[in-house]
C-alpha cells in the first residue's frame, strides 16, 4: 500500500482480519501480515475503527497482552477488563502529573487561584479515575 491510502480502507482491512480471527485476537504482525500493511497503517486502521465501530453497530476493539487485538460480539468481561485498564493507566498519568508538576506549582504559589482550582478539579478527575478502575 502506498502513501495516501485513507483511513478507512486501513480500517476495513483490518475490520477484514479481526473477525476472521474470532474469537481469537490477532497481534500487531499478525494483523501486519494478515493486511499486508506496514504498522503505521495498522494502527492508522485500528484507530479508525475504534471511532466508528460503534456506529457501524460493531463491538469495540479491546487489547490485551494474552489475546492482542480482539472484537468481540458478546463479552463485557473483556471489555470492562480493557476499559478498567484504560482507566489505571489514565489514573497514573494523573497522579504523576499532580505529583511532579501541579504540587511543585503549589508549593510556590499557594494562594494562586488558578494552581488551587486547577488542583480541586484535578484532584477529583484523580479519584474519579482511581475509582473507575477499582469498580466490581
Amino acid at each position: 500500500m502506498g502513501r495516501g491510502v485513507p483511513a478507512h480502507v486501513h480500517a476495513e482491512a483490518v475490520l477484514s482480519a479481526l473477525l476472521e480471527a474470532r474469537p481469537a485476537g490477532l497481534t500487531i504482525v499478525q494483523l501486519m501480515a494478515a493486511t499486508e500493511r506496514t504498522r503505521a497503517q495498522v494502527h492508522t486502521g485500528l484507530a479508525h475503527l475504534r471511532q466508528v465501530a460503534a456506529a457501524k453497530g460493531l463491538p469495540p476493539v479491546t487489547w490485551d497482552k494474552t489475546w492482542g487485538y480482539r472484537m468481540l460480539e458478546n463479552a463485557p468481561e473483556v471489555w470492562i477488563g480493557y476499559e478498567r485498564a484504560f482507566f489505571e493507566s489514565v489514573h497514573h498519568r494523573v497522579e504523576y502529573f499532580i505529583a511532579s508538576i501541579l504540587l511543585p506549582h503549589q508549593k510556590k504559589k499557594p494562594a494562586d487561584p488558578y494552581i488551587r482550582t486547577v488542583m480541586a478539579q484535578m484532584g477529583a478527575i484523580e479519584s474519579t479515575l482511581h475509582l473507575l478502575s477499582n469498580l466490581e
